[in-house]
């Protein structure tokens, strides 16, 4: 394959949401891979927020994956293909508190199993 061949935007678009998105490292690596689009970001931290308004004005935000559904998704006339998110990892780093997957951070990877069966998408990133 010709080394142009490489950086060819692909023909498909992912419309993609980022959870626990922090400042937007995940999305922003999914849309410089030509892609994915993000429609939608969760992040609990209000200067992440912020950094996020910022890089991504016209893109719904959304405050706590506990409270993200499906149906808030569709109410908003969001569709999404692809999950992308990190979720944190306080509770399991040999420098945080030791409090295991189960931790109070660490847990909210159960939040991003649960909207995983809830939207049924194309592609999670993890």
């Amino acid at each position: 394959m010709p080394d142009n061949e490489l950086y060819k935007t692909p023909a498909i678009t992912m419309n993609s949401i980022e959870l626990c998105a922090g400042a937007g490292g995940q999305a922003l690596g999914l849309e410089r891979s030509g892609g994915f689009e993000t429609v939608a970001q969760c992040e609990i931290d209000p200067f992440c927020r912020r950094v996020l308004a910022k890089h991504w004005p016209n893109v719904r935000r959304y405050e706590d994956v506990r409270e993200l559904t499906a149906d808030v998704l569709a109410r908003d006339g969001i569709g999404v293909d692809a999950i992308c998110g990190g979720f944190p990892c306080q509770d399991i780093s040999i420098a945080g508190t030791g409090a295991g997957i189960e931790g109070e951070r660490s847990g909210l990877w159960k939040e991003i199993a649960r909207l995983v069966r809830e939207l049924g998408p194309e592609l999670v990133i993890l």
